[in-house]
């Protein structure tokens, strides 16, 4: 893949259909995919969540449906992708890893199941449409875990178990010869 200069412009279709323009140092409105290129980014990064209509904050954007169509336009712009799986309906970092809305009350076995097949779902859905993610990252920021509190540190064993069906989920769509796994 070589050397990547890249960005996360996850917010880039929510600021556009807020009627934000985006512009080039002189000012001149440009198209975003014409702007990062002229300034060598040639790699993405997006986050997705999992149901973010559940969260009124999120606007429903970072969505499998928004993710596609964000895809399609990375790779007809010839950058590499990174996907971001929050596996949370908004976001989630240190302090919150909150489980999306439908798999709350789901117990370990059921949450496991539920990133395996979530992951491979999205992964598929891109697949078919050409546009595989060169990257996945197995959750975000998850030093203190992840799907708090069946993966909250110091729960090793819960935490590794949702990570390896995160991985799992994503080897399933594709081998390390087509997509790379980050932690």
């Amino acid at each position: 893949m070589g050397f990547c200069k890249g960005m996360d412009i996850s917010g880039l279709p929510q600021y556009l259909d807020d009627g934000m323009q985006v512009k080039d140092m002189d000012g001149t409105p440009i198209d975003p995919f014409r702007l990062l290129k002229k300034y060598d980014v040639n790699s993405i990064r997006l986050r997705i969540w999992v149901n973010p209509e559940n969260e009124p904050y999120s606007r429903g954007y970072c969505n499998l449906e928004h993710t596609l169509r964000m895809a399609k336009k990375i790779k007809e712009n010839d950058m590499s992708f990174m996907l971001d799986f929050h596996y949370s309906d908004w976001w989630a970092d240190p302090g919150k890893q909150k489980k999306p809305h439908e798999w709350e009350g789901l117990d370990r076995d059921a949450l496991e199941q539920k990133v395996y097949d979530y992951t491979r779902e999205v992964l598929l859905a891109l697949e078919e449409q050409g546009t595989l993610p060169e990257i996945v990252q197995i959750g975000n920021e998850i030093r203190s875990g992840l799907l708090f509190p069946e993966g909250e540190l110091p729960d090793y064993k819960g935490m590794v178990g949702l990570i390896n069906a995160g991985i799992h989920g994503a080897r399933s769509v594709a081998g390390k010869d087509r997509m790379q796994i980050m932690i």
